[in-house]
């Protein structure tokens, strides 16, 4: 049995920390394992989720330095990580995904900042990054990168979910592997929540800690439980193009700022309305979804999304009682991103494709990431 060792990193676009897990995956004649040995989040202090925020406005040079800069700050963090936890360091790779800061495949190119040298430096440790670029350079849309994953680490399940700052969805339909981006969620919830400077003081939150003065997100959803449907928006969100287009498709935050955020911008609207609003449009498109999977008996759910109890009774509300939705235990949810994505990085080191056309719409599967050797 051949046992690998990786670190995987994983930033969503949502903005609050950065997930690091080190994982143990054995490969055998049943298939492919794995073991999640520590983890944690990172949560980004306040320069730094700033500094993302604003990286899209950035001109060439200042993008490009800091490049270079988040990728020592990911190589630091990932050495600290390394430090205070047992981890056997023999023969350990660096798989980190970034930070995507442009995401325009119709236009070829994408952009996730951390540039694998400075983390590779830094670190110490051979690392695979830029996972994307190899897909959308081959014409499909570099996302999503999980449903391989999704199809040898989580078979048991016949769909996973997850629940970020975009929701993306990985199931098997023919014989093939179909995934895609479904709606936005946490990257609008907590783009909203931050812009309305609530104070954290106003509330408690058993499952996550509030990292600043106001709040980041919505606690459990209790914002948006408090808030009235507004129909017309609703309907207005429902009609976007996007949800009626077939895959393959991806989202990224040049969508939002086209197509979402000028729908829900309506400054006479309470915060709560447009909340609860947001969260039926996004439970609704996923249900359509879900409703369409050929013999769809169980979906695995994870992601932050999974922590918020309304959005979740909501999500049931709206799918069907013959479909389970499976919330796993809490390292899955909060860490499988950055397990798949150190598997992804374990494919790449054996030459192996980790990207699938029939998802992306490439015109061959192929094998993403670039190796920078420490």
């Amino acid at each position: 049995m051949k046992t690998y060792n990786a670190i995987g990193i994983m930033s969503g676009t949502s903005r609050d920390g950065m997930d690091i897990a080190h994982c143990i995956f054995s490969e055998s004649e049943s298939g492919w394992k794995f073991d999640i040995m520590q983890a944690t989040t990172k949560h980004y202090p306040q320069l730094w989720k700033n500094r993302l925020e604003g990286a899209s406005k950035l001109s060439g040079d200042q993008l490009m330095v800091l490049h270079m800069e988040y990728g020592h700050y990911i190589g630091k963090c990932i050495k600290d990580f390394i430090t205070t936890n047992p981890i056997n360091t023999k023969d350990l790779i660096i798989a980190s995904h970034g930070h995507t800061v442009f995401h325009k495949p119709d236009q070829g190119y994408t952009f996730q900042l951390g540039h694998g040298a400075a983390i590779a430096a830094s670190s110490g440790y051979t690392t695979i990054a830029d996972f994307r670029s190899a897909d959308v350079a081959l014409g499909g849309q570099g996302a999503p990168l999980v449903p391989l994953a999704d199809k040898k680490l989580f078979s048991d399940h016949d769909a996973c979910l997850n629940l970020g700052g975009f929701t993306n969805i990985s199931y098997e339909a023919d014989g093939k592997r179909i995934a895609f981006d479904i709606c936005p969620l946490n990257f609008v919830i907590n783009h909203l929540v931050r812009k309305a400077s609530i104070p954290a003081s106003s509330f408690e939150d058993s499952q996550h800690q509030h990292q600043g003065a106001t709040l980041d997100f919505d606690p459990s959803g209790r914002i948006a439980q408090s808030g009235n449907l507004d129909k017309d928006l609703l309907l207005n969100l429902n009609s976007i193009p996007y949800y009626h287009q077939p895959p393959p498709k991806s989202l990224g935050e040049e969508w939002v700022n086209e197509f979402i955020l000028p729908t829900i911008n309506r400054p006479d609207t309470p915060l709560e309305d447009i909340l609860q609003t947001f969260y039926h449009h996004a439970a609704s498109r996923i249900a359509e979804v879900v409703h369409k999977i050929p013999n769809c008996k169980d979906v695995l759910i994870t992601g932050g999304g999974a922590y918020n109890k309304y959005f979740f009774g909501l999500l049931q509300e709206y799918v069907s009682e013959a479909i389970d939705l499976y919330i796993p235990e809490p390292a899955i949810i909060d860490y499988k991103e950055a397990l798949i994505f150190a598997w992804l990085g374990v494919l790449c080191m054996r030459k192996e494709h980790n990207c699938l056309a029939s998802v992306t719409g490439a015109t061959t599967n192929c094998i993403c990431g670039s190796i920078h050797w420490a």
